[in-house]
């Protein structure tokens, strides 16, 4: 062992000084090796990052139980009541901790500063299920804070703790104020810790018995099966596979069907809580890992080509090496000995790419989330650290890449004979044929590979401008929102809803202001709200109707100022109040599917949400997008704002100017009104429907498949460029003779030209047809387009062949200038 050691050292030590008497070879090799292993390393650092265990012990065993509805488009049905949380909760023989949470937004007051608070309300067992540790303090007990009344708890986040307060301990038993109402800190969590919604920072944690919400006032919070509201997580018992809790929970539906009404229908599906972020919906859990394999995918193909590059290289080197390696056999070193030498130099260089490459990845995921604006105004936790399994990852990449690149170089190199000597005396040798095909053919596999990559990005681009087109249903240019939410500072709803009129009337007198609107949540938007209704007749007002639907309280002059026309019947008026009959306006597809082929104006809505209350159809609204640029046509409802009790709103303002020279004015606006009411999402709707579910998604994708584009051509061009150049190279003598006996230089540059048009041109065709394959492969991902988008394959291949065509000509150019004396010399 000692000694096959020291021999693997003295075989990395020559290799390092092989390396030092070739500087620009390993140069060039390391710098391309970086591109490709920095594309992986970037993207699984990114992928890391988002599937990042939860910071727990045991993570592998949490899992998310997710409600499944027929009938459920939005994807948003996935929540239970806390009812039905603790009939799950009875299931220990599959679970040992059952515990749930919402995530809401408050405003919290300390030191006479309010700021926006993000916060889990969470049962009190949340903390001992995950088995956390408190950073000082303690946590909430189990079954503490899951009834209403007592005195109101609240745990701080770790960052914000140090962010807020300073890291002091002492906040530990200091009263703050939560939406107004005072609120104990009993604990930090722990340091690493951000809550159960991937992406966000989660600031705090309270029980669910201290959220201060009309359910909770009318005793619905822990007893209405109606009432979804809670995100469920549980621990498995030791032992206990996903499969088995899967049934197990199946049993438990399957029970609650039959024993309730409002149960009617409900299925449940667990989940690992990585496939379940940010949130459990179906098509998230079923797109994820094509989205995963296609990144993965793609950069591994970009290392392929890099590969087969610095493989070139070393069979460049290894023909200039045959002599070397004849002698050294000559002198008695085995095949097996040769191979190692020349293997400890690839993995060399495959070490070196890979460090490169690891700073490589690292600024440019760093430049790529610098660049990356979501549109919205909550913490966000972007934590894409280097952990083990990405140093892990790189190392498996190096030693592949160190295999792919230097097994056929070194097996070529390691056949050298004696007689070598003696045919090629003095001389380095000449490439054979073999070694000029193998070069070829990886020629052609570069340009095939460079092709799939181009496409896939061209496809992103298409699908992007595709996206830029698609009819939003409503019109986002010169509008303003801002978020507000006086409740925070804990107004009371008729202080409330006098902010807002008297905000209202300041706005409108404002110069440029052609309109001003409120509504609960903008299209597209981080804050949705879903509700349930059915036709009247169809449903006992008791029950849950099955209709799942979106819903937005706004108020009259929404509808015009978002440029959403009415088709049918009236929008709202100042006359539709509290007091007055309850009307709601519909959207085309809500109409269509619970009254087809039928008027609906006039027609009535149960929606037990408000405590059965039959609401009457007033209009119908033109269709447009609420969760997602991509979207299919979602059932929508809007209800008048004056007939619910929102505090929190969206003020609109449409404006003449541009809007973003409003947003100081309306700033200070609000702030004369009350200073301490905080202000969120002060932004353009154009700013708002870029980020979120919105068109920011096509941007990540463009971005990362350009990227990758542009390195699969950047390397491809160099290795058509370096094959071509070493082919025209090693035939100077050839040409010389050809320009000495009169050939027209033009015919001779042709001749270099063709060997390399005939390379590119067979890469070409082969690219086609797997990146046919592959992109119908991701034929979700480009619905926009089609995966076979005629015009972007023409493009695309047509800029290959044009850039890799110059790649050729250069060296053919060089050839036509080759002055016949000094080729005849060449050897």
């Amino acid at each position: 062992m000692i000694a096959m050691l020291s021999s693997i050292g003295h075989d990395l030590r020559f290799a390092l000084r092989q390396m030092r008497r070739a500087p620009a070879f390993a140069l060039s090799a390391v710098l391309t090796l970086a591109l490709g292993i920095g594309a992986n390393t970037g993207i699984f650092s990114l992928l890391n990052g988002y599937m990042r265990p939860l910071p727990v012990p045991n993570a592998d065993r949490v899992v998310v139980i997710a409600a499944e509805m027929p009938g459920d488009e939005t994807g948003f049905r996935y929540r239970f009541s806390y009812p039905a949380l603790n009939d799950y909760r009875a299931e220990t023989q599959i679970f040992s901790d059952v515990f749930a949470f919402d995530t809401r937004i408050a405003g919290i007051t300390a030191a006479g500063k309010t700021t926006q608070f993000v916060y889990h309300a969470v049962t009190g067992n949340l903390f001992s299920g995950l088995r956390l540790t408190p950073a000082a303090g303690r946590f909430f007990e189990p079954g503490e804070g899951e009834r209403t009344g007592g005195e109101a708890m609240l745990v701080l986040g770790y960052r914000f703790w140090q962010r807020r307060f300073g890291g002091d301990p002492g906040v530990v038993g200091t009263v703050v104020r939560l939406d107004g109402i005072p609120t104990r800190v009993v604990g930090i969590a722990p340091a690493g810790f951000y809550g159960l919604y991937q992406g966000a920072e989660i600031e705090g944690y309270v029980p669910l018995g201290s959220m201060q919400t009309r359910s909770e006032r009318k005793g619905r919070l822990f007893n209405d099966r109606t009432l979804r509201y809670l995100t469920v997580v549980a621990r498995l018992q030791p032992g206990v596979t996903l499969d088995a809790a899967q049934r197990a929970v199946e049993v438990i539906a399957a029970r609650l069907r039959r024993q309730y009404p409002e149960e009617k229908d409900v299925n449940a599906r667990v989940m690992p809580e990585p496939m379940a972020r940010p949130v459990p919906m179906r098509f998230l859990s079923e797109l994820l890992p094509l989205i995963q394999g296609s990144m993965l995918g793609l950069a591994a193909l970009v290392l392929l080509i890099a590969c087969m590059n610095v493989a070139n290289l070393l069979l460049v080197r290894a023909t200039v090496r045959q002599r070397e390696m004849a002698m050294r056999a000559a002198l008695g070193s085995g095949r097996a000995r040769l191979l190692r030498l020349l293997l400890a130099e690839s993995l060399l260089l495959a070490a070196a790419g890979t460090a490169a490459g690891l700073v490589v990845a690292r600024w440019a995921t760093g430049l790529f989330l610098g660049r990356l604006n979501v549109g919205v105004d909550i913490p966000l936790n972007m934590d894409f650290h280097y952990d083990w399994r990405v140093f892990l990852y790189a190392s498996a990449i190096a030693a592949i890449a160190g295999a792919l690149m230097g097994v056929v170089p070194a097996v070529r190199a390691s056949r050298a004979k004696v007689t070598a000597l003696l045919h090629d005396g003095a001389h380095g040798g000449s490439a054979g044929g073999g070694r000029q095909r193998l070069r070829s053919a990886m020629v052609v596999a570069q340009v095939a590979g460079s092709l799939v990559l181009l496409l896939v990005a061209g496809l992103c681009v298409r699908s992007t401008q595709r996206a830029q087109l698609v009819d939003l249903g409503f019109d986002p240019a010169n509008v303003l929102t801002v978020r507000i939410d006086p409740h925070q500072i804990g107004y009371d709803f008729p202080r409330t809803d006098a902010f807002y009129k008297e905000l209202d009337r300041r706005v409108r007198a404002l110069p440029g202001v052609e309109s001003v609107a409120t509504a609960f949540s903008v299209p597209m938007g981080y804050i949705f709200d879903i509700c349930v209704a059915a036709p009247e007749g169809q449903v006992d007002p008791t029950d849950e109707p099955r209709s799942n639907v979106g819903c937005n309280p706004v108020s009259p002059e929404y509808f015009s100022l978002m440029r959403i026309p009415i088709v049918r019947g009236r929008g709202f008026t100042a006359q539709d109040v509290m007091d007055s009959a309850h009307v709601v306006v519909v959207n085309e597809t809500l109409a269509a599917r619970v009254w087809p082929g039928q008027d609906p104006i006039g027609r009535r809505l149960v929606i037990p949400r408000y405590e059965g209350r039959v609401w009457q159809v007033a209009g119908v609204a033109r269709d447009s997008k609420y969760l997602a640029v991509f979207e299919s046509p979602l059932p929508h409802l809007y209800f008048p704002m004056d007939q619910t009790t929102s505090f929190m709103r969206v003020l609109h303002v449409r404006s003449s100017a541009p809007p973003e020279t409003l947003a100081p004015i309306l700033q200070r606006e609000i702030q004369a009104l009350d200073p301490d009411v905080p202000i969120a999402d002060l932004r353009t709707m154009s700013q708002m429907v870029q980020g979120g579910m919105g068109f920011v998604l096509f941007r990540v994708g463009t971005l990362q498949a350009g990227a990758m584009g542009v390195l699969g051509l950047l390397l491809a061009v160099v290795g058509v460029y370096g094959v071509v150049s070493y082919g025209a190279a090693q035939r100077t003598r050839e040409l010389g003779i050809r320009l000495a006996l009169g050939a027209d230089p033009i015919v001779v540059g042709g001749l270099v030209l063709r060997q390399g048009a005939g390379l590119v041109a067979i890469g070409i065709v082969c690219g086609v047809g797997v990146a046919a394959l592959v992109t119908r492969a991701l034929s979700r991902i480009f619905f926009l387009v089609g995966a076979n988008d005629l015009p972007t394959f023409v493009a695309v291949t047509s800029l290959l062949a044009v850039i890799a065509l110059i790649a050729c000509y250069l060296p053919a150019r060089r050839a036509m200038r080759v002055d016949p004396m000094i080729a005849l010399r060449h050897e």
